[in-house]
């Protein structure tokens, strides 16, 4: 849940302060002021709340008082902005550095309102900051972007409580107060990463970037080449080589020489594209995606790092198609890991969060429409074009079914792990072994093929395996179709994230083989209406700590 995972990150001397807070806060009943009162006349009233010009959550806003008895909670008998309210400022203003926004939250009105006097501007500017920072929590903590503004993201994070959470947290001092907003971000690794990796990325996009290569064939470490002197300084603009640095011996300025090449390789390795050196197709795609495209794949990454697609606790699997990995964790650290090919271009696998519940050793193979459309015009060819291949024509029902069964050469191998799901989506093992070796590996027909199905389907049956006679293996080897059910579903999640960790724990940029990214970019800043609550508040069910 969200709620705890904040109030674990910020910690015990913040929890003992915020029950403190609660405990006090909740009997005090001062008499009302006139800005309470001013509070209480703007959020009852039928219309919409409209405050320095900028319409604000009313619903949220009224909850978010009724816990104070409507008494404001930024404001501190002061000059300019109090303490806490500067507190709740600053994080608004840092958003950027989260790949958000600070104009989302009321910035520019609220510093307008920064040395507010009247009992209507003090009470608009308060009216700002919470709606403001209730903006920025949800955003930061849960993803700006819902299911319904995004085909990726397929349920919302449980946050019930945050407007109760946030308003009672507001008596805080500003010390543990800003340790609160600090914890509302992911703490993963991969969104560490990103948000370190963005001040460069941003400074490239404000020095201008970096120029195209020109067109050209491929060019090989030790060669010549007209482009090799902008690959030079392409590879200087972004920090790969040392400004300066010349051909080996002052050889000739086109000479690809090895200094260059190693620069070439690391920026490969940073990229998901073989480290050999070589600027061939990939590389030189990689290295021409202009710098604002960079910036917008880590923005968009941080916002799919916060959706939080898989729990922390137990057992769950995930398979990155943009990575082609699959990841199994246990307790959130992972366990397994392999390759996978996942859907072409044209037959992209979904986004999918479901369960695995069932691993079939030996499946049938049923012929989807997609492959009988492709495989038409060789049937019609070749009546022998089936039969060839070991598949059969099942009648059921007044329905024909294209079957091949277990076999050698049965497309989906010796395991298949079922995960019910509306589009037929599902894991399975694959006797096409050569695609694991390619970099790029979006090949299929929408399943997920797994280089190592064997070692998946022991690890999820690891507590039945030994009551199963003859084991995995010897059922496998008999040929036996045998469905063997989990006894205890695992969650599974497909997710596309164009960034990830590698093996060492450095950050990847990686190709959008499905063109997500800027379509996601584009979600992103749509502009968007004061949003409905979307935070149920939980105060009936207990303490939020």
């Amino acid at each position: 849940m969200f709620l705890s995972r904040v109030s674990k990150s910020v910690g015990r001397a913040l929890t003992v302060a915020l029950i403190g807070v609660l405990t006090v806060g909740s009997s005090a009943s001062p008499l009302p002021d006139s800005r309470t009162a001013l509070a209480v006349a703007r959020l009852s009233q039928p219309t919409q709340v409209i405050a320095r010009g900028l319409a604000v959550n009313k619903e949220k806003l009224r909850e978010f008082y009724s816990v104070r008895a409507f008494r404001l909670a930024w404001d501190e008998n002061c000059v300019g902005l109090g303490a806490r309210a500067a507190t709740v400022y600053d994080a608004l203003m840092s958003a950027s550095a989260d790949g958000l926004e600070p104009s989302d939250y009321h910035v520019r009105e609220i510093g307008q309102l920064a040395a507010a006097v009247s009992d209507v501007e003090r009470t608009e500017r308060d009216f700002l900051i919470t709606d403001g920072l209730l903006r920025y929590a949800e955003d930061l903590g849960a993803g700006r972007l819902g299911p319904r503004q995004t085909d990726e993201r397929t349920q919302l994070a449980e946050t019930g409580g945050l407007i109760l959470y946030l308003a009672r947290a507001a008596a805080l001092d500003p010390e543990p107060l800003a340790a609160l907003l600090a914890a509302l971000p992911p703490v993963t690794p991969e969104y560490t990463a990103l948000k370190q990796e963005l001040p460069e990325l941003r400074r490239l996009v404000e020095s201008g970037g970096w120029q195209p290569l020109p067109d050209g064939e491929s060019i090989h470490p030790g060669n010549h080449d007209p482009a090799v002197p902008a690959l030079r300084q392409r590879m200087i603009v972004e920090g790969w080589l040392r400004g300066g640095t010349t051909p080996a011996a002052k050889a000739n300025p086109e000479f690809y020489d090895s200094s260059l090449a190693s620069a070439v390789a690391a920026f490969q390795a940073k990229h998901a594209i073989r480290a050999d050196g070589v600027i061939g197709k990939d590389t030189r795609a990689a290295l021409d995606l202009p710098a604002e495209a960079r910036l917008h794949q880590a923005i968009v990454n941080m916002e799919r790092a916060r959706w939080g697609d898989l729990p922390r606790v137990g057992r769950a699997v995930e398979v990155n198609l943009a990575a082609y990995a699959l990841n199994v964790y246990q307790d959130g650290q992972p366990v397994l890991n392999m390759p996978v090919v996942v859907g072409s271009s044209d037959n992209q696998t979904p986004i999918i969060s479901t369960q695995i519940t069932t691993v079939v050793l030996n499946p049938n193979w049923t012929v989807p429409p997609n492959v009988i459309k492709e495989i038409l015009p060789r049937i019609r060819q070749d009546s022998d074009y089936l039969a060839g291949r070991g598949i059969v024509r099942i009648v059921e029902g007044g329905h024909v079914r294209l079957v091949q069964p277990p076999g050698p050469t049965n497309p989906l191998g010796r395991y298949k792990f079922i995960m019910p799901n509306d589009q037929d989506i599902y894991l399975h093992d694959s006797p096409d072994v050569v695609k694991f070796h390619y970099a790029l590996r979006a090949y299929s027909h929408g399943c997920v093929r797994l280089k190592n199905a064997a070692a998946l389907a022991a690890l999820l049956l690891d507590d039945r395996v030994s009551t199963i006679p003859d084991g995995l293996d010897g059922i496998v080897q008999k040929g036996e179709t045998r469905h063997i059910a989990l006894s205890k579903p695992v969650p599974v999640a497909l997710v596309y994230r164009t960034t990830w960790l590698d093996g060492g724990g450095r950050l990847v940029f990686g190709p959008d083989a499905y063109g997500r990214d800027e379509r996601l970019w584009k979600a992103m800043h749509k502009p968007r209406a004061p949003a409905m609550g979307r935070f149920a508040s939980q105060a009936s069910k207990g303490s939020l700590l």
